[in-house]
């Protein structure tokens, strides 16, 4: 009897540990959770995202139309929007930055349409080997997207691909892809400096006199759409189709070495070819090509320490990248316009 008591005993401190342990673990859990929400929504406000949205904006000339320009901080420092309004003819709107990718130029655009009775005469989009691995920085989306800012890492309908078990069982693991972007926005955030006097998020490395360039580059395999925001660029041209707005797809040039480390070309141009056959408004023009744009004269790339997969064209390279690129479309511009491709119905 004594040991049948004993052995009761075991069994309820088992249970009873058991169940005080479910309990914290749950409570935790969700304050936890809970205070990283509040705290995600205090950071965004802090931000003034807006404020962000509009110093990142240039805005330059006036014409027929306008013409947009997308992309991350390559982007940025390839596309001349003051010649390319002055060559073009229309009024320029360059929101390519650092940490904006397809998910933030989709948002940005339905906001632009809204806002704008003429649709685009044009819409630019430099794309990068690397985008389809990248996801928009946060703060920048929160700008475009209310819900965003006022809901943030709401855990509702959310599922931790890594084990659907476990976010069933914790709320912290359901949204730590979530969490993780978060806390790499702010860190990121927090070490951005300027680069002559622009956003650097995604900035490179000044090279400093003397400084060695022979480190190792590990090679960097494509990865394909959709990747992690790929199914937004289908959705923006998809969008850009039933609007009748022409949309060049732009292959950036990358220097020589750049391309060695980025060793999947073909499969990379190829990849956005396919993409663009999908879309009877979109153009693919490929600069990264040698009789494109050359690729082997360092002075028209921003200097960095060492080769790296992510380059930057100097203020030499983009006048000399929008010269060419200009030349290309002007054709297309005379020849068409945004009219001559007629606008889905919208019913």
């Amino acid at each position: 009897m004594p040991a049948r008591d004993s052995l009761r005993t075991k069994i309820f401190r088992v249970a009873f540990g058991t169940l005080v342990f479910a309990v914290s673990f749950t409570l935790s859990d969700r304050l936890l959770l809970r205070g990283l929400r509040s705290w995600a929504n205090t950071y965004y406000a802090s931000r003034d995202a807006d404020a962000s949205l509009r110093n990142k904006t240039v805005i330059y000339g006036e014409g027929n139309g306008d013409i947009l320009i997308f992309g991350s901080s390559r982007a940025r420092f390839a596309f001349g929007q003051f010649q390319m309004s002055d060559r073009l003819k229309a009024r320029t709107i360059k929101v390519a930055a650092a940490g904006r990718f397809p998910r933030f130029s989709r948002l940005f655009y339905l906001r632009h349409r809204k806002e704008n009775a003429a649709k685009p005469r044009a819409v630019f989009y430099g794309i990068d080997y690397f985008m389809f691995e990248k996801k928009s920085m946060l703060n920048e989306l929160a700008a475009l997207d209310r819900e965003l800012r006022a809901d943030a890492l709401n855990p509702a309908g959310a599922v931790n691909e890594a084990s659907s078990l476990l976010s069933r069982i914790s709320l912290l693991f359901r949204k730590k892809p979530d969490i993780d972007d978060f806390f790499g926005a702010v860190i990121k955030l927090d070490r951005a400096r300027d680069v002559a006097g622009e956003d650097g998020a995604d900035a490179v490395d000044v090279l400093n006199a003397g400084e060695r360039t022979d480190r190792p580059a590990p090679r960097r395999p494509y990865r394909p759409q959709p990747g992690a925001e790929g199914a937004d660029l289908r959705k923006l041209l998809a969008v850009l189709e039933e609007d009748g707005v022409p949309a060049y797809l732009v292959i950036l040039p990358d220097i020589a070495s750049t391309n060695a480390i980025n060793f999947e070309q073909d499969k990379y141009k190829s990849d956005i070819r396919t993409l663009a056959g999908s879309y009877k408004n979109v153009t693919v023009l490929d600069f990264n090509r040698p009789d494109r744009f050359d690729l082997n004269d360092a002075a028209l790339f921003r200097a960095t320490k060492g080769p790296r997969s992510n380059c930057h064209l100097s203020e030499e390279g983009r006048i000399r990248f929008t010269r060419n690129l200009v030349e290309a479309v002007l054709p297309f511009f005379a020849r068409r316009g945004a009219e001559e491709i007629p606008p889905r119905s919208r019913s």
